[in-house]
């Protein structure tokens, strides 16, 4: 009967120990508009969606940062651009670049980074890279070229950082987006807490006897 009743508590502190790292995927998709629209970020902005935070900083190729801004002019014409575009249209240009820092908690995918105002003739590159301010060293993982698109970061670059720039011409990043996983609510926890009930009510049980 003792091992039975040691069965029962280990059965439920696994239940419980389960529950309590359960949680639920969610993806979360960020439009760079969350700290304002048609507005200078400065250089470095911090975006967040759904509690999950994503920070941007903006750098030129040469060394050294620059401004975000904020762009939102319609369809196209919509995204996170930077300050020190020469022809005043505030978007990412062959000169700076946008570098996206890849969350590491809580644990995350980060998904793809979508391109805006890639018109005909124009280019956004996109790199991975572990080396925070500089293009030097960066791996290209995608190109988009004449139209708007997206890159699908792959699953080998998680733990770094994502450049943005345009090999020809001005583009926007327009959005990315984040598989997470969160809390799945009160169920979890009302849940866990019948599982230690139980495991309580167990040892009791067991300190009945030895009486």
């Amino acid at each position: 009967m003792k091992h039975r009743f040691t069965t029962i508590i280990m059965a439920l502190a696994g239940l419980g120990v389960a529950l309590a790292t359960h949680a639920n995927a969610v993806t979360l998709t960020y439009n760079f508009l969350e700290n304002g629209s048609n507005a200078g970020l400065g250089a470095t902005s911090i975006f967040t969606e759904g509690g999950f935070s994503l920070t941007a900083n903006g750098f030129l190729t040469a060394g050294g940062p620059t401004g975000l801004y904020a762009k939102s002019l319609g369809v196209g014409e919509t995204g996170l651009g930077t300050t020190s575009d020469p022809s005043g249209d505030h978007e990412i240009v062959t000169t700076n670049f946008v570098q996206l820092t890849l969350p590491t908690s809580p644990p995350s995918t980060f998904g793809m980074v979508l391109l805006a105002s890639v018109q005909q003739g124009e280019q956004a590159k996109v790199y991975f890279t572990t080396t925070p301010g500089t293009l030097i060293g960066a791996t290209l993982i995608g190109t988009v070229t004449n139209s708007d698109g997206s890159i699908t970061v792959p699953a080998g670059d998680q733990t770094g950082f994502i450049d943005i720039t345009a090999g020809v011409a001005n583009v926007l990043l327009e959005g990315a987006t984040i598989t997470t996983s969160v809390p799945d609510g009160g169920s979890t926890i009302a849940l866990l807490g019948v599982a230690l009930g139980g495991i309580e009510g167990v040892r009791r049980m067991l300190r009945a006897r030895k009486a």
